[in-house]
This record gives C-alpha cells, structure tokens and sequence, in this order.
C-alpha cells in the first residue's frame, strides 16, 4: 500500500500528529507520504519519511492535493482537517473514481465557524468516505447520532502520541526563561490568547493569597494576555514570580517549556476537548484543570487534578494543597507511556484499518479520462 496523509495547517497538534502517525507508519514499513501546510512548523525536525510541505488555504491546497495524487499515485488518501466541505465532496469523488480510497480523521466533527451551516454538507462527506476515524467514544458516538455517520464506516483508533516528546526531537529554550532556581517549582499555563480560558482567574487567585517563594508561574503562547487587565498581572507579581512570554513558541522552544514545567494549569471557562492534556502527559507534567477541560485519554488522579470552573476559591485550595506538597504532586504523574510505544500502536491500528479499507476499494477501476472539477467551489 501507498498512503498519503493529508494534514493542511502545518501548525500545533494536528500537525504534531499527523507526523506521529507518519513515522510510525513509516518504521513499520510502510510507503507514506506526509503533504502538510506551506507554513510547516516541524519543517527543522528532519524526518525520515517522504514529506511535502504545499498546502495552502483555500481552493490552492486542493489543486496542490490534486498534484500530489497524480504524481505520487496513493493506494488511500488520509485527510486529517477538512474547512471546505464542499471542495472535499468534489475531492473525494475526484479521487475514488480512480479506485482511490479516502479516510477522514475529524479531530473536531464540525468547524468552529459557520458549523450549523456547514452540517448538510459534512453529513454527506461522513456518508461518502470510505472510513471516518474517530479518535474517542464521545466523538464516535456524536458522528453516528448527529450526523448521521453509518455504523460500519466508523473506526474507533484512539491515542494522540507528541513527537516533540522524542528523545531525537531537538529541544531549544525560551531566550525570555531563565535558568530554573534551586527548588524551583514551575507552574505553566499555556497556550494561544483567549478570555476564556481563564487567566484572569488565575492571576485574581494568585494575587489573592501569599504563595511559596519557590512558586514561578510562566504564562506563554501568542497573544496570552489577551483580554487581561494589566493591574491583575501587576498584582499576582506582588506575591510570587512570573515570567510572561508573549510570542509564539516554536516546537523546541515548546518541548523545554514542558520538559522542565512541574504543573500546568488549566483554569478554562469554555468547553474545550484541549490537546494539552495529551501534550502534557507525554512529558509527565500533571494537570490541574477545571471541569470545562476534556482530555480524550486524561486520567483523574493519575495525571491531574480537577475543579468546577465556577469555584475559584477550589481552585486555590488545590494549587495550593499541590505547591505545599511536592510528594503527592509527584504522584500525579503516574507511569507515562513511552511515546515510542504509543506511537507504535497508533500506527498499527492505522495499518491494519488501510489494509481493510484497501482491500474493498481494490475493484475499483479508473475511468480514462477522469478529471476533477474544482471551479467554482
């Protein structure tokens, strides 16, 4: 078989596990090839496997996929992220004419944006592919009682293995960071700016009490104080160290952050399945989360700690019950899974579903003279 997976951001953790899955693929034998987003932010990690970095936004990233098939002649194509349904209806009738099959990975059934809009059309595209790939329970069951997904085109492949947590992977830190003291505690919060995810939370909890002299608080990602009073960051300052870094974090940068964080905290407001608790486990940070998180493999007690999102004062007496006793914030790592072993039964349930998926588009046959029609999407 020859597969090519399809995953068009370039950026944060579809791109992370699209090239998971690739390599895994790829050190099983496998003939893969990645067609990732022009703006590849693992374009400096050098992989293995054969890896194109085309996509861009829009139609164009249609017409680059459309290239690629022509040239690399896929047995099975593997999108990972889908915004124009439309176009990817035309795409998937393009490419199975051609005796090509096609699997989808919704890692979020429907767009942020204009999802109620989009739904006729993703609800025909779940019908169309060949398989849909669902990553946990919950989104299994929303792809069949919501969209209508037939029972017998869903695959059940749960697992989100990191590559930055790789041994290989190249680790780089912040410029803004400073060398962790003697008895540091490094407490995180992560992530791109939203007022929703709470900070301000945060900082009014850390503003309101003294803390431990060991406690550093590091607020990263772009625009992370978005939306947040600057009298609130003034005053958590008073009583403990913080290290804010504005930016956007590239993925060595990223890898030290959370090999040398001891806790992140996700204080959020909205409802959000966030990849950080994956994130965090492949590098044995625990979590304290407040009950608007969802983490496809988090475990309570194991990895991380919970609250209501609506009891601060909770929150305050977790963090600190956490800072006071470094014993049982140790014991919230649990026993981490090496990503090389996940990573390695990602892919395995993968082959094995391409091996079926195969097999019963195999009589497929392709039309002479078959072209794909794009205008006007």
């Amino acid at each position: 078989m020859r597969i090519l997976i399809v995953e068009g951001s370039g950026r944060g953790f579809l791109c992370h596990y699209s090239h998971a899955l690739a390599l895994g693929l790829h050190q099983a034998g496998i003939a893969v090839r990645l067609l990732t987003g022009a703006r590849d932010e693992l374009a400096e990690w050098a992989v293995p496997f054969d890896k194109r970095a085309c996509l861009a936004d829009g139609l164009a990233g249609w017409w680059c996929l459309r290239r690629e098939v022509r040239e690399y002649r896929p047995d099975l194509v593997h999108l990972q992220w889908i915004n124009h349904p439309l176009a990817a209806l035309a795409f998937l009738h393009w490419a199975q004419a051609r005796g090509i099959a096609v699997i989808y990975t919704p890692h979020n059934i429907l767009p942020h944006e204009r999802r109620w809009l989009s739904l006729p059309l993703f609800r025909a595209l779940y019908r169309r592919v060949d398989r849909v790939v669902a990553r946990d329970r919950h989104m299994g069951w929303a792809l069949e009682e919501l969209l209508d997904t037939p029972q017998e085109r869903l695959a059940h492949l749960p697992g989100s293995p990191n590559p930055m947590a790789l041994d290989r992977f190249p680790m780089q830190p912040c410029p803004e960071l400073a060398k962790a003291r003697d008895e540091e505690l490094r407490l995180l919060f992560f992530g791109h700016g939203s007022a929703r995810k709470g900070l301000d939370v945060l900082l009014g909890v850390l503003a309101s009490r003294p803390w431990p002299r060991a406690l550093h608080l590091v607020v990263a990602g772009e625009g992370v104080l978005n939306g947040i009073d600057p009298g609130l960051v003034v005053a958590a300052r008073a009583r403990l160290r913080i290290t804010v870094i504005d930016r956007y974090l590239r993925p060595p940068e990223v890898k030290h952050l959370f090999s040398t964080g001891d806790l992140l905290v996700m204080p959020y407001r909205k409802r959000c399945k966030s990849p950080l608790t994956d994130l965090a486990a492949a590098f044995g940070v625990p979590v304290l989360r407040s009950d608007r998180v969802q983490g496809t493999g988090f475990r309570e007690g194991w990895q991380g700690q919970t609250y209501p999102h609506d009891q601060p004062r909770l929150l305050a007496e977790r963090l600190l019950g956490l800072v006071e006793d470094r014993a049982a914030l140790a014991a919230l790592r649990g026993p981490c899974e090496p990503v090389t072993v996940a990573m390695t039964r990602l892919a395995e349930g993968h082959r094995l579903l391409y091996r079926e998926v195969f097999e019963s588009a195999s009589s497929r046959r392709e039309p002479a003279g078959s072209q794909l029609h794009l205008g006007g999407l």
